[in-house]
């Protein structure tokens, strides 16, 4: 009876114990993603809030409706922020690059994007193709030129998968990688790269929302600047063929960019 009630006992204050430990490490779980959460909601606020100098990088004549609408929409609004695009490609694949080149002025000027602050690059070395790595000293320089010339602090870009897996994305990303990692960019510049995600985020965007956002920035716009960013994407007519009007229809970059910070750390 004795060794019954003993480890009755036992097993009651092991469960206790369990049921303590568990509790205090729920606790402290929540508590330290709050505080990460809140982390980011501040660097959000931060980006949104402070003058800018942006330089926003692409490949193509369309790239800046197609994947970063959300966020021009949004930086063109703000006052006290200068928004640059570099466009470093005429988008000469199909040999169209001299129209590609007026629609993509369209296109901007329907967003909101200055007509002075379109960057736009014509290099043989630079070419329009989905089979091509653009050469990462090359870029390098180029990046590196514009950024101290314009003096930005804050450059928004593709991340290592360019969200399609472009090759003349990806370039984009290694080039600005190779400067963070050997520190050849001004110590104020932050460079934040556009999230690649699944494809069943990357197509419906209705339920993104329902996914976890582990990115440094966020933003996403309303139904009325959706249509802006549509607008825009017809503007680039040689471009806007069935499959890409269902892209505008149904994409989640569309309506949300994420980003991620890189930096030397």
């Amino acid at each position: 009876m004795l060794y019954k009630i003993f480890h009755q006992n036992l097993f009651e204050v092991v469960d206790l114990n369990s049921a303590m430990l568990v509790t205090a490490s729920v606790l402290v779980v929540g508590y330290f993603w709050t505080c990460l959460r809140a982390s980011r909601r501040q660097k959000m606020l931060e980006l949104e809030n402070e003058p800018h100098r942006v330089l926003l990088i692409t490949a193509h004549p369309d790239d800046e409706c197609m994947f970063f609408g959300p966020i021009i929409q949004k930086l063109s609004k703000m006052n006290d922020t200068q928004l640059y695009l570099l466009c470093l490609s005429v988008g000469n694949f199909e040999g169209k690059g001299s129209l590609r080149k007026l629609e993509l002025y369209e296109s901007c000027k329907i967003l909101g994007i200055d007509e002075g602050n379109i960057l736009l690059c014509k290099n043989t070395l630079l070419p329009d193709n989905p089979n091509v790595n653009w050469d990462t000293i090359l870029l390098s320089d180029k990046i590196t030129e514009h950024v101290e010339q314009l003096e930005i602090d804050t450059v928004l870009t593709f991340d290592s998968y360019g969200v399609s897996g472009h090759r003349n994305h990806v370039s984009i990303y290694l080039a600005l990688f190779h400067l963070v990692y050997n520190r050849m960019l001004p110590d104020n510049c932050r460079i934040y790269t556009l999230d690649s995600v699944n494809v069943i985020r990357k197509y419906i965007k209705c339920i993104d929302r329902f996914f976890n956002n582990t990115s440094d920035f966020k933003c996403t716009i309303s139904k009325t600047e959706q249509c802006c960013v549509t607008k825009a994407m017809k503007a680039h007519c040689s471009q806007y063929i069935w499959f890409r009007k269902l892209y505008m229809k149904f994409s989640r970059y569309t309506r949300v960019n994420t980003f991620t910070t890189i930096s030397a750390e």
